[in-house]
């Protein structure tokens, strides 16, 4: 399948996904055992889903880092340097988002304020702050998301698709949830550092943008040495069932979906083939 049709069909699943499962990510985010809502959850569900439909282009910009992942991993050459590209494209992509977030977060709450629309936060903040302040931190997310969302798409490219929604749904979570599993330790290091506001005086030059995030890298490997003497190894495993449940659930209906929709990311191949299909094609839906 061609990259730009492949992203575009991943965009658009989750995209769908974003809206179906919002209150669900937000329950999950925030649930504590022994706790309880006080809302019935169809008020807590409501209530989410009025915000979204208030705001539509928050699913919009929220699915985006999702399709950069399938385009570039369909491009790359190979599920290795699939991996890489769509890992790095889903990384840069993600810190966007995130920074345009907190952005409208900001000035009297999300897409109220200084802000008027999202792509006015994108131009304003770049114009406040420098274009490379939007991606501060990038490196260091694109790291993580090569080793937890382009390596579980190499592990699912290997898989053997008969066309069943729930069972590509439960092969991509578990896939999902076992990289979400071994890179714990490697977003926990990394979750200080990265999640500090703007830059003093922003973020200009690209000089001072490889300075800022060479730094991110030494806070992060100063973060895991003192860790390890003091709170040991459970702390590298703090929140991964949280997060299993909160990632890999939608990444896997999400995956599922895009396989419905006759999306394909190509099955394993012997030799340089990246993309082609050496299975049979899947008719079956659900």
């Amino acid at each position: 399948m061609d990259a730009i049709a492949a992203g575009a069909l991943a965009y658009g699943a989750n995209v769908f996904t974003v809206f179906a499962l919002y209150p669900y990510r937000d329950f999950v985010k925030y649930f504590h055992f022994g706790s309880s809502l006080n809302q019935s959850a169809g008020d807590f569900c409501l209530g989410r889903y009025r915000g979204m439909l208030s705001n539509p282009s928050q699913p919009l910009f929220l699915a985006a880092p999702y399709g950069a992942l399938f385009f570039g991993y369909v491009l790359g050459p190979g599920p290795f340097g699939g991996a890489l590209l769509g890992g790095t494209l889903h990384g840069f992509m993600k810190t966007c988002v995130a920074r345009t977030g907190r952005r409208m977060s900001m000035h009297g709450g999300r897409y109220k304020g200084r802000y008027d629309t999202v792509l006015d936060c994108i131009i304003s903040g770049s114009k406040e702050f420098g274009v490379y302040s939007t991606f501060a931190g990038a490196t260091a997310v694109s790291l993580i998301s090569i080793l937890w969302y382009g390596s579980t798409l190499a592990m699912l490219q290997r898989t053997y698709d008969r066309g069943y929604f729930f069972e590509n749904f439960w092969t991509a979570f578990r896939a999902h949830a076992f990289m979400t599993f071994l890179t714990a330790p490697l977003r926990n290091v990394f979750r200080s550092s990265l999640s500090s506001g703007e830059r003093s005086g922003g973020v200009r030059t690209a000089t001072s943008f490889v300075r800022g995030e060479a730094a991110i890298f030494r806070e992060a490997m100063g973060v895991g040495r003192h860790v390890l003497r003091s709170e040991g190894i459970p702390f590298f495993l703090n929140g991964v069932l949280r997060t299993t449940f909160k990632t890999s659930v939608p990444f896997g209906f999400s995956y599922a979906l895009f396989k419905w929709m006759g999306g394909s990311i190509g099955y394993a191949t012997s030799g340089g083939n990246h993309g082609h299909h050496i299975g049979r094609r899947s008719i079956g839906r659900f």
